[in-house]
């Protein structure tokens, strides 16, 4: 296509279309006054596929717990396992005495205590993983989008009861969510005397959960007996020790004690503590308060005996303090989860803790008691909750199954191009070379001859949505990355792109990646502005060669960290490819369809 332009019109128009297109600031002094036509060409790009089979995954800044089933790649399997360790605040005491108080007692000139055996009894363990979670509210009426009938309208009724959720949101005693906010019957809009029972509660949308997440889960936690090391002893400690996603310690018979084994089902409220009642305050129910608020999560109960003998048993040792020696003690554990249908979870593992909670007898001074005098003390039940993060070295062990035949003659080199097949994790991505075969090469030879300026391009991916129907594919990423084959580094157009937000979807928007839906929601395509790639390129030839390209699925924050690759040949990652169990099934350069296939549109300016 072309319009031709005088050069005056066409600098109006270059400064009045820049809320539509985002033009390349280049080279414009080196066109000629004469008449200028905005013109398109669509260049050729080659396409190969590379399978990712082993790679490291210590330094991951996702991971993931579960199993995850794909008809055409092939079924993948994620355990972890993590170092534990101490509160940089502890001191090695449970309770309220130190162990050598608790066998001596106190004396002082003002405090005075009889030997007092506290008898710290663990009652109960929790591992608990929070779920990544979110509170979009796009319209502001206080409803989460997740759970608002109109996300975008805020005076529209997600609970049915006449009365708009921005109204009821204003309203401390109104429930958006909950047309008879107090239970007593009424609807709230007919209700003048409403209460919110719990006027401070949170609601939160679940994130990163792939499969089915109402069944019972079959989790298993051990014992790690394997010192997870920083540093490689193969190397005399003198790098990085690495983990990789082969290495599994349960089967190399490197676990001991089970923690737990058992089925759990999931719960995505919110978790509320509440204040134990004190018995000195008659007026005041304190068990009625509200003590914390927690996001929901994963909760798992653990060995009451075990941690008992491992944990409360060892107060004031060395092991209990110095979170080294406490490492080499308790090497970590050891978490699988095994559902009966297919459920991929992606956990905040760095947020993770054991809690310990353990009841004791507490020497308290009797009311109105004399300190320096040892008979005034009393022994009172009490409780604590001792801590321990999931902290340290950890990776994910994961399995992929073989994928379908389909795949693999894409990745033998044998396919007719007709398909791009992406697969995160142990999966599949493909290169991309741009200005392919000896057209392409002319025709980028005939960029550099000549003048132009390079006004935007676009590398623009379809999906291929009536073979990925067929196969029933259906978490398709919401995002996909492109970066440089060769050593895994961003492209220019995504490090100068300063578009940022609250949310994933809000960064890097600019370089794109991000799905592009149709009416009905379903996945349409993918595109990536690359102008300062092509424009480097042609405009900065000297500089700049044609490198090959690299396309994969990508979790929605995009990680550009790099991790090894050891098989099936070795090769260089961003870790935003293997975060993600999703898949897609893009139209290639051959494809059947013409309008669906992969193309790159180069819009430039020329001059008649």
């Amino acid at each position: 296509m072309n319009l031709k332009l005088s050069a005056g019109l066409f600098a109006i128009l270059l400064l009045t279309s820049s809320c539509e297109k985002e033009f390349n600031d280049l080279g414009a002094s080196l066109l000629p006054s004469d008449n200028l036509i905005i013109e398109k060409e669509i260049a050729p790009v080659g396409l190969r596929h590379k399978s990712i089979e082993v790679v490291r995954t210590d330094n991951l800044s996702f991971f993931s717990l579960g199993e995850y089933e794909d008809a055409l790649f092939g079924n993948t399997k994620a355990s972890f396992t993590t170092q534990l360790s101490l509160a940089t605040s502890s001191t090695g005491t449970f309770g309220s005495m130190r162990p050598d108080t608790e066998i001596n007692g106190v004396s002082s000139d003002t405090t005075n205590k009889n030997p007092h055996d506290e008898q710290e009894t663990v009652t109960e363990v929790w591992l608990e993983i929070p779920f990544y979670t979110n509170q979009r509210d796009r319209d502001g009426d206080g409803v989460i989008d997740s759970l608002d009938v109109d996300p975008d309208d805020p005076e529209s009724d997600s609970d049915g009861d006449n009365l708009s959720d921005i109204e009821e949101s204003r309203t401390v005693n109104l429930d958006p969510l909950n047309p008879d906010t107090d239970g007593d019957g009424l609807n709230d809009a007919e209700d003048d005397e409403t209460i919110n029972p719990d006027a401070d509660a949170n609601v939160y949308e679940i994130d990163y959960l792939f499969g089915d997440t109402d069944q019972e889960l079959h989790f298993q936690v051990k014992k790690l007996d394997y010192y997870l090391s920083i540093l490689d002893p193969n190397n005399n400690f003198e790098t990085d020790n690495m983990f990789f996603s082969d290495k599994n310690f349960d089967e190399d018979g490197l676990t001991s004690s089970t923690l737990f084994d058992g089925k759990i089902t999931l719960n995505f409220n919110e978790i509320v503590y509440f204040k134990e009642d004190d018995p000195l305050t008659d007026d005041v129910d304190e068990s009625s308060q509200v003590h914390q608020r927690l996001s929901p999560r994963v909760r798992i109960p653990l060995d009451t005996s075990f941690f008992q003998q491992y944990i409360l048993d060892k107060e004031g040792d060395d092991v209990i303090i110095d979170n080294n020696r406490f490492q080499e003690y308790f090497n970590g554990i050891v978490i699988d989860m095994e559902p009966t249908n297919p459920l991929m979870m992606q956990l905040n593992f760095g947020a993770g803790q054991i809690k310990i909670n353990y009841d004791y007898k507490e020497l308290t001074l009797s009311n109105g008691g004399d300190a320096a005098n040892a008979d005034e003390y009393v022994s009172q039940d009490s409780s604590s909750t001792f801590t321990i993060n999931l902290g340290g070295v950890r990776f994910n062990t994961i399995t992929q199954s073989a994928p379908d035949s389909e795949i693999q003659t894409a990745l033998s080199g044998n396919d007719d191009g007709k398909n791009i097949y992406l697969k995160g994790g142990l999966g599949v991505f493909s290169t991309i070379d741009l200005f392919a075969g000896a057209d392409g090469q002319l025709q980028l030879e005939n960029f550099k001859a000549n003048p132009w300026l390079i006004n935007e391009a676009n590398l623009i991916l379809y999906t291929d949505q009536q073979k990925i129907n067929a196969l029933g594919i259906k978490d398709l990423p919401n995002r996909l990355y492109l970066f440089t084959e060769s050593n895994g580094s961003p492209l220019e157009d995504f490090s100068i792109d300063a578009s940022a937000g609250p949310y994933p979807e809000d960064n890097k928007t600019t370089f794109g990646g991000l799905a592009q839906y149709d009416d009905e929601g379903e996945v349409t395509s993918y595109k990536f502005v690359i102008t300062k790639h092509i424009s480097n390129l042609i405009r900065e030839s000297a500089d700049f060669e044609n490198v090959r390209l690299a396309l994969s699925t990508s979790s929605p924050f995009i990680n550009t960290q790099i991790s090894d690759v050891i098989s099936p040949t070795e090769f260089r990652i961003p870790q935003t490819t293997i975060t993600t169990p999703t898949s897609v099934i893009l139209a290639g350069p051959s494809h059947s369809n013409p309008d669906l296939r992969l193309q790159l549109e180069i819009y430039y300016t020329a001059y008649e």
